[in-house]
């Protein structure tokens, strides 16, 4: 809480400027002992951190990169008493550099086939390591297509879903090549791990074979609830898109998210890629690619958005329906589609961006609706090992509007690159092209973001064998931060200003005071500065906080009056009266005469007193010493005497 002298607040009206897209580095490799990336994760905080794996002797094993006070520190390896070789890591990340990890690992044989179990180790706030492995689900079968997704709110609690393959469990298969797969949900209150069950509306019925594009995916707020989506078959065949709301340890009951009909002839084809996004107040949204084959009614792939209502201005209990979001897509039947991917800003304003024919192309929209669809360029671009069509691009929102994007590309040369753009609030846009110093194929891609508007752009570059993993920062200003003025007139010594800290992923934050234009230093770690009080005289003055970052990124409040009087005031004696008397009159444009402090001694013996103005009219001639006493508003005092000479 500010300390109070008769402040008034100002909040938020800030200019900010300088965002930066940083040069991206490389965090570990080229090498031929980095196996996979398993994403990246930035908390409100802008703390956050990269996860991979990388061969320790020949074994796979889990390493993070985290990021901290705006810098990438060395990796640790997080695994350290498991022996056997890693798979499947994903990384969350909570406030004050709390990271959590999860990953798979054999720990028995059945049949002569691998038993694994999905583990997880948490680095508290402040920690410098991760502490010892627990568990999540002791048997996940042969760990095949489990495709983790985490999601850690800013508290440190966690949902995680998961896919177990079972492969000795027969049941029919309503496709050829489908399996018998669990959904899995879990969640984490800090210490252990609740497996919340399967999520599976029909354990009795055989889901795709599965691939990173038809992987579950899991979304929370920040109490712990949120949402969990999945490919599943109905008993035509036909894979759907479903949901179920996660109520802190709890799965609530299964919602069709699917379109299952387009302009009142059915969709007979598998939906998937499903992406969804968790508001501050509780409506998720869940974008999904929407296949096509022979009579089907779509003109051509299509992405639909599904919105599940918060409950408080709409029925939070079922999906508002299922609609394209781009009816105008280039190509036809013909036309490719990538993943898409989806965020939720704090007003509920949506962002989708996904791949369009080699086009990176973004929808956003708000209460009112979605807008026009936006071409992002440069151009996406695969790779004859990964079509650019199954690589995911990646896109996030920030708090006051905009966001940050990423995807596949390449650079002018035609070498490999990911391409960066950041949207602002104001409609103004920044881009550029990220590589890694050895080069080399884009593989997985991720992007977090905090609450400040930073974003943390992580990805695999080169062939597995030569393949390193490159980070870059999307920075942003500080945030709008409160400060607080005295209000109404003050003496010099009185003049002083005392502040909020400006939120910032990017520390330390340097202030200093604008007087006039003229910047005054302030003390590092300071949150109030007092003013020299003889750089004031009489007036009203412009004063401003500047906030800069580690990066030279800078946001400056909006001006405020200071009004200062160091004055007594002004007093005045005249004769009047034809010369037979005196006229005495006390003023202050400032902070204006204490009208009741006045007294006035005419020198005949004769007082005046509680007037700033006063006329006295002497009964014989001589001279005579008037003496004013007088103060203003603030206690500037003054005492003037004067000589009057009367005919």
């Amino acid at each position: 809480m500010l300390a109070g002298f008769g402040a008034t607040l100002l909040v938020g009206r800030v200019a900010q400027a300088g965002a930066v897209i940083l040069p991206a580095t490389t965090l570990d490799g080229p090498s031929a002992e980095i196996v996979s990336f398993g994403g990246v994760a930035m908390a409100e905080d802008g703390t956050g951190g990269v996860v991979y794996l990388k061969k320790v002797q020949g074994v796979a094993h889990v390493f993070v990169a985290r990021y901290v006070h705006g810098q990438w520190l060395a990796p640790v390896q997080v695994d350290t008493e498991q022996p056997y070789a890693a798979s499947w890591p994903r990384i969350g990340a909570a406030n004050d550099g709390e990271l959590v990890v999860v990953w798979a690992t054999p720990f028995a044989t059945e049949g002569g086939q691998p038993v694994q179990e999905l583990l997880s180790s948490t680095m508290g706030p402040g920690a410098s390591r991760f502490g010892s492995a627990i568990v999540v689900d002791p048997n996940i079968g042969e760990g095949t297509g489990t495709s983790p997704d985490l999601a850690v709110s800013s508290s440190g609690q966690a949902d995680l879903v998961y896919r177990v393959v079972e492969n000795r469990r027969e049941i029919p298969k309503l496709r050829p090549g489908d399996v018998a797969e669990e959904v899995r949900v879990a969640h984490y209150g800090g210490e252990r791990w609740t497996r919340l069950g399967a999520a599976n509306r029909d354990l009795g019925l055989s889901m795709r074979p599965p691939i990173e594009a038809n992987a579950p995916q899991i979304a929370i707020g920040p109490t712990g609830n949120g949402v969990v989506v999945w490919q599943e078959p109905e008993i035509n065949g036909v894979a759907r898109i479903w949901a179920r709301r996660i109520f802190s340890r709890s799965l609530d009951y299964v919602l069709a998210v699917t379109a299952t009909t387009y302009g009142g002839l059915p969709i007979n084809e598998d939906a998937d890629a499903p992406s969804v996004a968790f508001s501050l107040l509780g409506q998720a949204e869940v974008v999904y690619r929407q296949r096509i084959g022979l009579g089907s009614p779509l003109p051509g792939p299509r992405i639909f958005l599904n919105i599940l209502p918060d409950g408080e201005s709409a029925n939070g209990a079922v999906f508002e329906g299922a609609s394209v979001i781009d009816a105008n897509v280039a190509g036809g039947k013909s036309a490719s589609l990538g993943r898409p991917s989806i965020d939720i800003d704090a007003k509920q304003g949506v962002r989708v961006l996904y791949d369009s024919d080699g086009t990176p192309t973004v929808v956003e929209g708000n209460d009112l609706g979605l807008s026009a669809t936006l071409s992002l360029g440069p151009r996406f671009a695969g790779s004859a090992v990964v079509p650019a069509e199954e690589l995911a691009a990646a896109s996030v929102m920030k708090p006051e509007g905009g966001g940050v994007s990423a995807w596949p590309s390449e650079n002018s040369q035609g070498e490999p690159s990911v391409a960066v753009r950041e949207d602002f609030p104001s409609g103004a846009v920044q881009t550029g092209l990220i590589s890694g110093a050895a080069g080399g194929v884009i593989g997985a891609l991720a992007v977090g973001r905090s609450q400040f508007g930073d974003g943390l752009v992580a990805f695999q570059q080169g062939p597995l064998g030569d393949a390193a993993i490159v980070a870059s920062q999307v920075t942003a200003p500080p945030d709008t931060f409160v400060v607080s003025f005295p209000k109404g007139w003050i003496k010099p010594n009185q003049a002083h200003i005392e502040w909020e800290a400006a939120g910032s992923a990017n520390g330390p934050i340097r202030y200093a005071v604008v007087l006039d234009g003229r910047r005054l230093p302030v003390l590092a770690g300071a949150s109030r500065y007092a003013f020299n009080p003889h750089v004031f005289t009489e007036g009203v003055y412009k004063v401003q906080l500047l906030a800069t970052d580690a990066f030279g990124q800078t946001t400056l409040t909006a001006p405020t009056k200071l009004e200062v009087d160091g004055r007594p005031p002004a007093v005045k004696v005249a004769r009047t009266l034809g010369g037979y008397g005196v006229r005495v009159k006390v003023s202050d444009s400032a902070s204006g005469v204490d009208a009741g402090a006045v007294r006035i001694s005419f020198g005949d013996g004769h007082f005046a007193h509680g007037r700033s103005s006063s006329t006295h009219r002497y009964s014989a001639a001589g001279v005579y010493t008037v003496t004013v006493q007088a103060r203003d508003n603030l206690g500037n005092a003054e005492t003037v005497r004067q000589l009057v000479h009367v005919r």
